[in-house]
C-alpha cells in the first residue's frame, strides 16, 4: 500500500512535469497565464484555429461526463451510509420503477445546481478546504488516537519514524488551508457545519453517539 502510493505520486509529479514542459514549449508563459483554456490555446498555436475548436468541444464533452458520472457516484456514497446505517434513512430509499437511490441523486444535483451559482475557482477551493479538514487532518488525528488507544493492534503496515510524518503532514495540510481565499474558508466551514448538524439529528434520532455510549468494533483482514 505505502510503495503503490508513493508510486503514484512520483508517476504523476513526472506526467505533469512533461506536460508543462510540452505546453512551455509552444508559447510563452506570459499568454498561457492569460489564457482561459490552455489546452486549446497550445493546439490553437499548434494546429490552427479548427483544431482548437475541436479540442474545446473534447473539453466541454469530458467535463460533462465527469459532471455526469460525480453526480452517480456521488449519490452512492450517502446511499451507502444509509443502509449502514450511518446516516439518514431516506438516503437508503431506491427508485420504485428504476431502482436507483433517487433521493440520494436529487440531493447531489441540488447540491452541484447551488455551486453553479459560485466561481469556479471558489468551489474548487472550497471543496478543497473542506476535505483538508474532514479528510486529510482528520486522518492524522485518527491515526494518533488509534496508537494512542490500541498501541497493540495489528496492522498491515506501520509508519515509519512516527510521529515525524504525521506533523510534517498536519503543517503541510493546515498551510495549504490557510492559503485558501477567505471565502472558501466561509464556505468550507459552512459546510461542515451543516454537515454536524445533520449529524447531531441523526445521532438524537438513532440514539448514537454522541448521545449514547460508542461501540467500538475491530476488524482486521490477514493474509489466510
Amino acid at each position: 500500500m505505502p510503495g503503490s502510493i508513493i508510486i503514484s505520486v512520483v508517476a504523476m509529479m513526472f506526467v505533469y512535469l512533461i506536460l508543462n514542459i510540452s505546453v512551455l514549449g509552444v508559447a510563452p508563459w506570459q499568454e498561457i497565464a492569460q489564457s482561459k483554456s490552455v489546452a486549446s490555446f497550445v493546439v490553437e498555436h499548434s494546429w490552427g484555429r479548427p483544431a482548437a475548436s475541436v479540442m474545446t468541444i473534447l473539453i466541454i464533452v469530458t467535463a460533462f461526463a465527469s459532471v455526469f458520472t460525480g453526480l452517480l457516484g456521488g449519490s452512492r456514497v450517502p446511499f451507502q451510509a444509509a443502509h449502514e446505517k450511518v446516516f439518514l434513512s431516506v438516503f437508503g430509499k431506491l427508485h420504485a420503477k428504476h431502482g436507483f437511490p433517487h433521493v440520494a441523486l436529487l440531493t447531489m444535483g441540488v447540491v452541484t445546481a447551488i455551486g453553479t451559482f459560485f466561481d469556479l475557482t471558489e468551489v474548487i477551493s472550497m471543496l478543497l478546504a473542506a476535505t483538508i479538514i474532514v479528510q486529510s487532518i482528520a486522518q492524522i488525528a485518527a491515526l494518533v488516537v488509534l496508537r494512542k488507544r490500541q498501541p497493540t493492534l495489528q496492522r498491515p503496515y506501520r509508519q515509519w519514524l512516527y510521529p515525524i510524518p504525521c506533523v510534517i503532514a498536519l503543517a503541510g495540510w493546515v498551510y495549504v488551508y490557510l492559503s485558501a481565499s477567505a471565502m472558501s474558508l466561509i464556505l468550507s466551514g459552512a459546510w461542515i457545519v451543516a454537515g454536524l448538524v445533520v449529524f447531531a439529528i441523526w445521532a438524537r434520532v438513532n440514539r448514537s453517539w454522541p448521545f449514547a455510549p460508542l461501540e467500538i468494533r475491530e476488524a482486521y483482514l490477514g493474509n489466510d
